[in-house]
């Protein structure tokens, strides 16, 4: 059955739908059924096709990407929490972030959460406690937070690996609650960074690889290599550590149907590589190769003036003694004046959000 109505001869270039499309693509479970089975690129494009296809899929689009029903999994009140993320500011990275870009769900997976200052630490601790749960010290860390900070300014900056990631600290938290198959565990990670970078974000693009690359601010979702890791299924692998913890992490994706690729595979030539793994390609957190999904504020507080991690760059640059190893050099903000356009300026970019605004 032709998806236009073949009535006139002009009917398809107005982008009028045959009348029984159109009921179809006015009722929710329907859509929804087709919808949830797309990959983020082809829904994208389909959102594109004519204006009632494109109702339908920003009807689809509000509440598949719904923070505050996924926050809802770990927090009684989302808002709250995506105010305290305004407030910090706090990032998401980590499984969470993958999932809600892809619209999964891991069992067992904890939330991440990467902020930069000791003080932030302490606040989100205290949000944490009142919502129920409770610190959870590695056998290194003192038995409170409250202590392990103070140990940290009294013995010195010094940093831990978690899961492979360099990071100046990891608090974890627990809280146990009544689930429909019973009693089950919610897992928060405070992630503090190494105090050699310069901001959370810095952090997240030194993780093992580019498929969890992904960000969430209190305002928006942010995936720096869509394409890559939803349309291909692959991820470039960043980290040169050997531990048993990275290994375990890259077998983890790739058990998840991740093609973990490696690093001396980069492109040099940006125009015949839509995955934007080129060497040198200066990237911004929101430019023309990521992902982004504006997040709803209503009943959060603005925050007029306050920076964003949008306009953040890097760029994956060779390591200075060898020619066939890489390393993610974050660049910071940039001013307009030094930032060097990408090479995709011209057009012919294969983001998922090239056909719509969504």
């Amino acid at each position: 059955m032709s998806l236009y109505a073949v009535s006139s001869s002009d009917a398809s270039s107005k982008g009028i739908l045959n009348p029984t499309v159109a009921q179809m693509f006015a009722r929710h479970p329907v859509y929804d059924n087709i919808f949830s089975r797309l990959s983020p690129a082809s829904f994208a494009r389909m959102s594109c096709t004519c204006r009632d296809v494109r109702d339908a899929t920003i009807d689809f689009a509000t509440r598949a990407y719904d923070i505050n029903r996924r926050l809802a999994h770990y927090f009684s009140d989302p808002l709250a929490f995506r105010a305290l993320m305004a407030r910090t500011p706090l990032l998401i990275s980590g499984s969470f972030a993958l999932q809600f870009f892809e619209r999964s769900f891991y069992p067992e997976s904890d939330i991440d959460l990467y902020v930069y200052g000791q003080t932030d630490v302490l606040d989100i601790a205290r949000w944490l406690e009142k919502e129920g749960y409770t610190f959870k010290p590695s056998s290194g860390q003192r038995a409170t937070v409250d202590a392990q900070i103070k140990a940290r300014h009294t013995e010195g900056i010094f940093e831990v690996y978690n899961g492979g990631l360099l990071v100046g600290d990891v608090f974890s938290f627990e809280k146990q609650l009544q689930a429909v198959r019973g009693m089950e565990t919610r897992k928060v990670q405070v992630v503090l960074p190494s105090p050699t970078h310069r901001s959370p974000l810095q952090t997240i693009l030194n993780f093992h690889s580019t498929c969890v690359m992904n960000v969430i601010t209190y305002t928006a979702a942010y995936s720096l290599y869509p394409y890559a890791t939803f349309e291909l299924n692959s991820s470039l692998v960043m980290s040169k550590d050997t531990s048993d913890r990275t290994k375990k992490a890259l077998e983890k994706y790739a058990s998840r149907g991740f093609r973990m690729l490696d690093a001396t595979l980069l492109s040099t030539n940006p125009k015949q590589d839509p995955t934007a793994f080129v060497a040198d390609l200066q990237r911004r957190v929101a430019d023309e190769h990521s992902w982004v999904i504006p997040l709803s504020t209503d009943g959060l507080p603005s925050k007029e003036g306050a920076a964003s991690i949008a306009e953040c760059s890097w760029r994956f640059r060779k390591r200075y003694y060898t020619g066939h190893q890489y390393i993610v050099d974050y660049l910071g903000i940039q001013s307009r004046r030094s930032y060097r356009p990408s090479a995709y300026d011209d057009g012919d970019c294969c983001c998922p959000t090239c056909c719509g605004d969504w």
